[in-house]
């Protein structure tokens, strides 16, 4: 039979005691720990992973709503544009409409000075022409004579003068 030592026992049952303490005050605790540790960090990565996803998420939000604003902006702006064309159009339509405004009353202005100096001109000549018919006609002569020559003078005196100033104003 073989033979076993009671110290080979002892130490044996010291062993698996030994095994047993350190399984259950060791081993374990470290497992625990480690499992623990590993649940964190397997937590913590999906938190992570959760929060990346939420700031994939939010920067293809910003980046859509960047794009909306650039749209918006360019849209603005091309508005902008049409309207100060509209406005660029109605001052130049208002100065224009101005100008003309400016050039009738110029050339109303014009037309009754023309008016006023020839009105003038002729009672000029009808007076110079009164004074040169009388020293030229110092003869005796009719009245209803003399009226006529002088109508006749003046006649063909502002027709000259018309003429002469048609072709001014004309030119």
């Amino acid at each position: 039979m073989i033979r076993i030592d009671r110290s080979i026992i002892f130490q044996i049952i010291n062993f698996l005691t030994l095994v047993f303490l350190l399984f259950r005050f060791l081993f374990k605790p470290v497992v625990k720990a480690l499992d623990e540790r590993s649940d964190r960090i397997r937590r913590e990565f999906e938190k992570i992973e959760e929060e990346k996803k939420a700031l994939e998420e939010e920067r293809r939000r910003l980046e859509e709503e960047l794009k909306n604003l650039k749209e918006k902006y360019l849209e603005m702006l091309d508005q902008a544009n049409r309207e100060a064309q509209k406005i660029k159009e109605s001052i130049i339509q208002e100065a224009y409409r101005e100008a003309e405004k400016i050039q009738r009353e110029y050339e109303r202005r014009a037309k009754r000075e023309m008016e006023q100096l020839l009105l003038e001109l002729k009672e000029d000549i009808v007076d110079i022409s009164e004074e040169v018919a009388k020293r030229i006609l110092k003869v005796h002569i009719t009245p209803e004579v003399q009226t006529r020559i002088i109508e006749e003078m003046l006649e063909e005196a502002v027709s000259r003068l018309e003429a002469q100033l048609g072709s001014t104003h004309e030119g």
